[in-house]
């Protein structure tokens, strides 16, 4: 039986002249027909070769090797499924087998299961890459800062002030000067109100054209906020514009109405929107900021201003658009904000009413009084166009302002603002922007102040329920029971403001800590005597020998350790016992717990010198050393010692001793400084006397290389 019946039995079992497509042959197969090959010609020595196609199969047989070769072969799996089947040229001709090198293992099945089970990863927004655009965001918000508070100086010049009042009515004016109050500049409060409205009056009537700057308007208002694009700095453009009187800028209305106001003497501030880059990223944007990053090889570190530049970005790539975070025209983003802002203007001006003291809106291009919420946002939406809006005063204060001018602040403007960042993200970033701004406030805030940010305070608390059970995690006013960690509690239950798919909400502020008996020790305080704890959770063990106690009893079958969490309420002040004939009290460790100043015993006083213990030791003082802390390294707890504990009526005692020791130590180091130079002076002198005395002796050389000789005195 030649090797194309072995097939035909085999595999085909059918007529040859019947047309089809046939199947590869398995590994198991070919395998047998080479053993019953080998038992029939077992003399033969040559090699058969069937076909030239690419596939061709190569069967050597060796007359040296014997029949216990044949169990060399072995059962692999069957991967005739990984060949495509082919069609052949004739019909009455079987596929002609070439030469091919066949290998008998798991490779072969391996890679093919490799292939099968290959899938492509989808592709996400890295970790870097968030990093980089909160970076970018924070970096917008400076840059945009700079821009306003150098708007808000060129308001406060005393010629662009005068250039500005020269453009009111002469009536104004007049009127405004009558209504002063006699030795002051201060508008009386009985007229200041219907001042304010007869100025707005006159200021609408005021011609003023506007022409749109087409650069600007290409490159967005904050690329050109350095000058005009003409050459011009922003002062020389602005004075332009009170000649001309010619609008080519969004900030020229507001700045001229800020000017008009304060030189008429009102409380007037400018207002400026702040739209840095959007805080959410796209994965083609992440992967943008990947490929750039490895090129030039920056380590970035959390909460930090990183090297990344968006000039170096191609014109095609739209990820880190230093322009507020608007795309270009070419390409749209859902993470990007229209050009126009809605028609929301970007400036505007505010000034202080005295009969309702409060702030009012007043928008520059029209001249008339608004609503803070109407302004920001005049469409549908319950939140402001911009994440960020700030006021700046004519003293150069400079206050954030964003909660006045929407009606949803945390469900809606806070989602784009750096407050949105998960602390456990990067902490830093969530608290950067209140701890920037705090430097431009006011520090000696007056009871306006006070009373705005009580306004604007109320105003986030009257925010809508988040409406998602996700929002209620980050919500800084409402809360769900699912979202308490093990060590929280709603204190007390009561008010439930409302429902969520059946469960109740309440409100953060009741959400109140439990802590342990030791933890409320290092805190001042302990726990009444007969107080039910509110909880019993798995103790946490911190040491290594916590730890192996805790393995111990799992091990022998016995629950873990528990801990007791107790809430404020169930606990008092921690008294100490007294100190009694001048021996103060210790722990079980002879030592004092003295974590906050509270627990220091009455009677006893504190004193931190290092060298207070020696001291007491000495004068036979009773002393104890204080524990401050704990250090946590390496698998163990390490007391903090911070000087020692002693009766009250010896600390004049001890801190003259302390006095004297430290002087006496002072004293004791400048001698030896003393005694140190004296004795690096005596052996330079007798090593120049030494010199001298070889030289004159040998007369070689002179001492010095001028030939001046240096003479000593003989003893």
């Amino acid at each position: 039986m030649d090797l194309d019946e072995a097939y035909t039995d085999e595999k085909l079992a059918g007529d040859a002249h019947r047309t089809r497509r046939p199947q590869s042959p398995s590994c198991s197969d070919m395998a047998a027909t080479a053993k019953r090959q080998r038992r029939t010609d077992s003399d033969a020595e040559e090699v058969e070769t069937y076909g030239e196609s690419s596939n061709d199969i190569v069967i050597r047989n060796d007359s040296d090797d014997d029949e216990d070769d044949d169990d060399q072969f072995e059962e692999v799996a069957d991967i005739a499924d990984s060949h495509p089947q082919t069609a052949y040229d004739s019909d009455d001709s079987l596929p002609e087998l070439g030469t091919v090198e066949l290998t008998i293992g798991d490779a072969a099945a391996a890679s093919v299961f490799a292939t099968r089970t290959k899938k492509k990863r989808r592709a996400a927004v890295t970790k870097r890459a968030r990093m980089v655009r909160r970076c970018h965001h924070m970096a917008d918000l400076v840059c945009q800062v700079a821009a306003a508070r150098m708007l808000n100086q060129i308001c406060r010049a005393d010629e662009i002030v005068a250039r500005c009042l020269s453009l009111v009515s002469p009536f104004a004016v007049a009127r405004i000067a009558e209504h002063l109050v006699p030795g002051r500049l201060v508008i009386r409060r009985e007229w200041a109100s219907s001042d304010l409205h007869y100025f707005l009056s006159s200021y609408q009537g005021l011609k003023i054209k506007t022409r749109r700057n087409r650069r600007a308007a290409a490159e967005k208002s904050w690329t050109t906020i350095g000058g005009d694009g003409n050459g011009r700095s922003v002062l020389q453009d602005f004075a332009l514009f009170l000649e001309s009187r010619v609008a080519t800028q969004p900030w020229h209305r507001p700045m001229l109405l800020t000017s008009m106001l304060r030189g008429l003497l009102f409380d007037a501030r400018l207002c400026v929107g702040l739209a840095p880059a959007p805080l959410k990223i796209t994965v083609q944007e992440s992967a943008d900021v990947e490929k750039r990053l490895a090129a030039v090889d920056i380590r970035l570190v959390p909460g930090t201003l990183s090297a990344y530049d968006s000039d170096n970005d191609n014109d095609n790539d739209n990820s880190n658009d230093s322009s507020a975070g608007q795309s270009s025209p070419g390409k749209k983003s859902p993470t990007r904000t229209r050009s126009d802002n809605n028609g929301v203007p970007q400036y505007w001006c505010e000034v202080f009413d005295q009969v309702s003291e409060r702030w009012m809106v007043v928008n520059a291009h029209t001249g008339a009084v608004e609503r803070a919420t109407q302004i920001a946002n005049p469409g549908k939406g319950t939140g402001c166009v911009y994440p960020y809006v700030v006021a700046l005063d004519g003293a150069g204060y400079m206050r954030d302002i964003t909660r006045r001018y929407t009606r949803d602040f945390v469900n809606t403007t806070m989602r784009q603002r750096l407050e949105s960042v998960s602390a456990a993200t990067d902490a830093h970033a969530r608290v950067w922007w209140a701890q920037w701004i705090a430097q431009w406030e006011n520090p000696d805030a007056c009871d306006r102040d006070e009373k705005e940010d009580a306004e604007m305070e109320r105003s986030a608390l009257r925010s809508t329920m988040p409406k998602r059970i996700s929002d209620f995690a980050s919500n800084p006013y409402y809360v769900l029971a699912r979202n308490l960690s093990q060590n929280e509690v709603i204190h007390p239950p009561e008010p439930v403001v409302g429902t969520v798919r059946g469960e109740s909400v309440y409100l953060r502020e009741n959400v109140k800590t439990l802590r342990s008996r030791m933890v409320w020790m290092r805190e001042g305080r302990e726990v009444r005597p007969g107080a039910t704890p509110i909880k019993t959770v798995k103790q946490r063990a911190v040491t290594a020998r916590a730890k192996l106690a805790a393995d111990a009893e799992v091990a022998a079958g016995r629950p873990p350790p528990m801990a007791e969490l107790f809430g404020e309420w169930q606990t008092q002040p921690f008294r100490p016992p007294p100190v009694v004939d001048g021996r103060v009290p210790r722990n079980e460790y002879g030592r004092v717990d003295l974590f906050c100043a509270s627990m220091l015993p009455e009677g006893a006083a504190h004193v931190r010198d290092a060298e207070a213990k020696a001291v007491c030791r000495d004068l036979d003082i009773d002393a104890a050393d204080a524990v401050v802390g704990f250090e946590f390294r390496r698998g163990t707890s390490t007391p903090i010692l911070a000087g020692v504990v002693i009766p009250m009526d010896a600390l004049a005692v001890v801190t003259d001793a302390v006095a004297e020791r430290r002087s006496a130590a002072q004293d004791k180091l400048l001698r030896a400084v003393e005694l140190r130079a004296i004795k690096r002076w005596r052996r330079l002198l007798v090593a120049l006397r030494v010199r001298e005395e070889v030289d004159a002796s040998f007369a070689t050389r002179s001492a010095r290389d001028d030939g001046a000789v240096v003479s000593f005195p003989k003893p």
